[in-house]
């Protein structure tokens, strides 16, 4: 925990000055409140400050009910005031002009921590398994208590805005024109890389869609090639499986993995949704987030856009949403029920229960049709907003284009024109969603969306340390997080504290911590110096340096020869080729069949490297 303070102190110091103040009380504070109450203060009370300056700017007033657990004198905190002197008055109004380097400085110093991976306590992490359970059993009320006429409306709304996207992926269901895949990740039966292609159970109601001799083996020759199970009685795991993944130390993050066989067709259903919607709209993303920051910042500048983001996301849209939406495309819907877990085994042995959801996150489908949803929740808030004032308004195709650069959806991430704001709410609220009032904005000059964040235009994203500070080389993770937040650091112009990093990299890295490109994949360090030859290669042209590297070791597995074969004829994937990079020469390619799935070993060596 001293690492962590020191670096912040050197951090204060340095923004301190880019802003005209003294932040050496403000180094104190936070040195005092560590010593009582650990790097929680730093990790999570200061990001608690952050998300209430936020909603100062928002509302153009600083007050003591937006931040808790500090001190204030007159309109202001105590801690930081130096810097807030120069965004607020001493009431706490809102300046005309507020300092910009400031308002950047604030939320650097407050979020610098505060997404630091790390395991939760079990009482947080037994928390948002009951948040889980909690936002589920919200969905089941509300699949039995919703009128049809609400159902109607998403159903219409859905038909004319999904309608010119999603048609050539019914057709592509309706004439099996798909392609399954497997996911590097974890499956709910345990089964890792080349393991996934020899896949024991196919759930009956998998089997009735999409028949395991036409899809879970290369055709029907090798149909009696393994022992295969399709009844849930069998002794073999068929519900999905909780985990709870280290995010922050606040709360973990809570996924579900699927059945190995039911994650193989959602890719196959993943693939084609993504790609349709993505080729024929910008109003969905799911691959580029620089439209929804582009957007963002326009918003920050007129205030003409509203950036939403939504709480417990995927884990609010239930069954009959989905439905509703989805049902327009009878043969993709019945592809996307057909792929669907309905159990899942809770982490931390609690037990297992029923999904009213429509997918947890972890599905391969959950995040495509979370998206539709959406969407169509927008327009239909959006029709009924013309409504008040034309009753027989009806939205039409050619309605919905002319929202092309003002609308747009990535995930939970939303952006929609401000008057349409009231209308969204009530929509949203009537369908059983929440919105994250702490991280949407509309009122000030502040948004945020997809990672930037934008004051008036100007960008005041901050920039975050990810990992503890590593002591000793062998701390991978550590090590690799700590030279990236260097180096982030030092492009940001934040060149004393890139320096103050500097002189602890080189001692860790054992006096190996030569100038690189941005580029390169050594352990280095970005800078404008020019950076000496340091070794050449004329079989390669390019300059090599003396430099520590990451190696990894891509595990062991095989699969029978049947699965070998389906395999090698299905189309390679991306994340596939990026795991076996790192396998050198010829090797790379035939390799695969050997070892595949995510490294089981990472390790960092001393080696030469390309500078670039």
């Amino acid at each position: 925990m001293k690492r962590l303070v020191s670096l912040w102190g050197v951090l204060a110091t340095e923004l301190g000055t880019l802003c005209g103040t003294d932040a050496s009380r403000d180094i104190l504070t936070v040195s005092r409140r560590c010593e009582k109450e650990g790097d929680a203060f730093l990790r999570i009370t200061l990001p608690a400050f952050q998300k209430g300056f936020e909603q100062a700017l928002e509302e153009g007033r600083m007050s003591s009910s937006l931040i808790s657990g500090f001190h204030f004198s007159g309109g202001l905190p105590v801690f930081l005031q130096g810097f807030l002197r120069n965004i607020f008055t001493s009431d706490g109004a809102l300046l005309d002009i507020p300092c910009i380097e400031s308002i950047r400085s604030v939320r650097q110093l407050t979020a610098f921590y505060g997404k630091i991976e790390g395991r939760c306590t079990p009482r947080r992490e037994n928390a948002a398994i009951a948040e889980y359970v909690q936002a589920d059993d919200d969905c089941a009320a509300w699949d039995l208590h919703v009128q049809s006429s609400i159902l109607e409306e998403l159903q219409n709304v859905a038909q004319v805005v999904l309608g010119p996207w999603i048609s050539e992926v019914d057709h592509q269901v309706a004439t099996d024109d798909l392609q399954p895949r497997h996911g590097p990740g974890q499956t709910a039966d345990r089964l890792l890389g080349n393991e996934k292609y020899d896949v024991v159970y196919w759930p009956e109601h998998l089997e009735s869609r999409f028949p395991w001799v036409e899809w879970g083996v290369v055709n029907y020759r090798y149909a009696d090639s393994h022992d295969r199970s399709f009844s849930s009685s069998a002794h073999v795991v068929t519900r999905a499986r909780q985990t709870l993944v280290p995010k922050t130390m606040s709360r973990p993050r809570v996924i579900v993995m699927e059945p190995t066989a039911l994650q193989y067709m959602q890719q196959a259903l993943m693939t084609a949704l993504t790609d349709a919607i993505e080729r024929s709209t910008s109003l969905i993303g799911f691959t580029d987030q620089e439209p929804n920051r582009s957007l963002a910042r326009r918003g920050s500048l007129d205030r003409s856009l509203s950036t939403i983001d939504l709480s417990e996301a995927s884990d609010r849209v239930t069954y009959l949403q989905a439905a509703s939406v989805l049902s327009v495309f009878p043969n993709l819907w019945e592809a996307l029920d057909a792929t669907r877990s309905s159990e899942v085994d809770l982490a931390n042995n609690l037990g297992s229960r029923d999904i009213a959801k429509f997918a947890s996150m972890g599905s391969a489908v959950c995040f495509p049709v979370e998206a539709m949803v959406f969407c169509v929740a927008i327009f239909m808030a959006i029709q009924r907003h013309h409504r008040k004032t034309d009753a027989a308004f009806r939205l039409r195709p050619s309605d919905v284009r002319k929202y092309e650069g003002l609308v747009r959806v990535y995930g939970d991430d939303l952006i929609i024109p401000v008057e349409y704001l009231s209308e969204v709410r009530s929509v949203f609220s009537l369908l059983g969603w929440k919105i994250n009032e702490r991280k949407s904005f509309s009122e000030g000059n502040f948004r945020e969306s997809c990672g930037g964040d934008y004051w008036r235009g100007e960008d005041v994203t901050p920039i975050r340390c990810r990992n503890l500070i590593p002591t000793s080389l062998r701390q991978t993770d550590e090590v690799q997080s700590l030279v990236s937040l260097r180096n982030q650091l030092y492009l940001a112009g934040y060149w004393t504290t890139a320096s103050y990093l500097d002189d602890r990299l080189d001692k860790l890295l054992r006096g190996r911590f030569p100038i690189v490109g941005e580029t390169s994949a050594a352990l280095g360090r970005v800078s404008v110096s020019f950076s000496p030859l340091v070794r050449g290669t004329d079989r390669y042209q390019r300059a090599l340096t003396r430099a520590y590297s990451v190696r990894t070791r891509i595990p062991k597995n095989a699969c029978s020869e049947t699965g070998a074969l389906l395999k090698c004829l299905l189309p390679p994937r991306q994340e596939e080729q990026l795991q076996l990079k790192h396998l050198a020469g010829p090797a790379r390619d035939s390799q695969h069949l050997h070892r595949s799935g995510r490294p089981e070993d990472v390790s960092i060596i001393l080696r030469w490297m390309p500078i670039h």
